[in-house]
């Protein structure tokens, strides 16, 4: 485990890190990494049905005989809807609440989810998702890292009043291929003769909100920026024999899903006391995940992805949303009502900690915000409101100056 803070000195290189890629490749889940030997085997499952019998193997494993309470995490897509309809096939009766989050001027998945949670007879509960900039205290307090960008604690929090136990549908993107539209550009950019930090790149094209194209600049003296100390995290997963998007697949699984949106499950869960349970990180569903050949996760040719749980999906009769969303804010508008005042109160003085600290470079930080100003890219307003959530992070972690329950006046 990496000590991103020793002898009140924080670590550049986690810093950096968070703000390139959202997270640090050194801290790792307890959960097991997969390496280019896990995807060589491969074994058909056109249909689905090995898979579904696994994944209802590892609610058995997981709960047996256990009849309480249960909540699930739904929004409309596959994965979320699959856990609900398995769940509810395996255990008939049981009482269920789902639930279901809706921004302010975002795409409201709450209608159809509604419609599956009655279609498994289980109890609705829609909630009113705030501001994320109210709610940035909280996460960063929860996890003691620079979020942001994460919205399951407050479906963590709503569950805790109807079970001990939220199920989700994690994992079933980057096992079963539900990143399609990342898919599709890295096939376009990749050329067959690529290397292994050509590959690296266009990978990282692909998750291009998480940097800017000037972000050798962003940060301050007490940082050492370059390209290259990132692609080297991805090299051991784009220099082995493996298909290009098999290897987009090792490097989404042992990226984003081990070093952050699972310690950040576990930290929301430990903190609100509830068991987090995602049928899909079952390690047999892993293990067997990894075998199916790339044509029944992929589909270049309609440009769709999770075409396994889509099978599985049909025989349930679930009728889910084509194209993956999940909760998701409005953020230019959340921007415009609440971030941006916040962000001027914290951030827009040079006597603000990130740039005190050498962390973020002031300039940078005033041209940006003129430029988001003028042209509207969405990659400078993710990359000003992280330095908000650093400087946040540094008040509460490394100051203590306020909690959880801080209010922005």
């Amino acid at each position: 485990m990496i000590n991103m803070i020793k002898n009140s000195k924080i670590d550049p290189i986690y810093i950096r890190n968070m703000m390139t890629l959202r997270y640090d490749p050194r801290i790792i889940s307890n959960a097991e990494k997969i390496n280019s030997n896990n995807l060589l085997i491969e074994q058909n499952d056109p249909s689905g049905i090995k898979t579904e019998k696994l994944l209802k193997q590892a609610f058995d494993t997981k709960f047996g005989s256990n009849t309480s309470s249960k909540c699930v995490s739904l929004s409309s897509g596959i994965d979320s809807s699959l856990s609900l309809a398995i769940l509810r096939d395996l255990y008939p009766k049981i009482k269920i609440t789902a639930i279901c989050g809706v921004f302010d001027e975002s795409n409201d998945e709450s209608k159809l989810a509604k419609i599956i949670s009655e279609k498994f007879h289980a109890d609705f509960k829609i909630i009113k998702m705030p501001s994320i900039f109210e709610t940035m205290p909280e996460i960063i307090w929860i996890t003691k890292k620079p979020r942001w960008n994460t919205y399951t604690h407050i479906i963590s929090k709503e569950a805790k009043k109807f079970g001990s136990t939220l199920i989700s549908g994690d994992g079933a993107d980057e096992i079963f291929g539900g990143y399609s539209f990342r898919y599709s550009k890295f096939l376009k950019l990749h050329k067959k003769n690529d290397t292994w930090k050509t590959k690296t790149k266009n990978y990282l094209e692909c998750h291009n909100r998480d940097w800017v194209s000037d972000q050798h600049l962003i940060f301050g003296k007490s940082i050492k920026f370059t390209w290259n100390d990132i692609y080297n995290y991805f090299k051991k997963y784009f220099s082995n024999s493996l298909h290009p998007l098999k290897q987009v697949f090792l490097a989404d699984f042992n990226g984003k899903l081990m070093c952050d949106f699972i310690p950040t499950t576990k930290s929301i869960s430990n903190y609100y006391g509830t068991e987090s349970f995602s049928p899909f990180l079952n390690s047999n569903v892993i293990k067997f995940g990894n075998y199916i050949p790339l044509n029944q996760k992929y589909q270049t040719s309609i440009g769709k992805g999770k075409i396994i749980l889509r099978q599985i999906a049909k025989r349930y009769d679930i009728p889910h949303i084509d194209n993956k969303q999940g909760f998701s804010p409005s953020l230019w508008s959340d921007w415009e009502k609440n971030g941006k005042r916040l962000f001027h109160s914290l951030v827009m003085t040079e006597k603000a900690n990130v740039y005190k600290q050498k962390l973020i470079d002031y300039n940078w930080v005033v041209s940006s915000f003129e430029k988001l100003s003028q042209d509207g890219d969405i990659r400078y307003l993710n990359r000003l409101i992280s330095i908000l959530a650093l400087e946040v992070w540094y008040k509460m972690v490394i100051l203590k100056e306020f909690d959880k329950n801080h209010k922005f006046t």
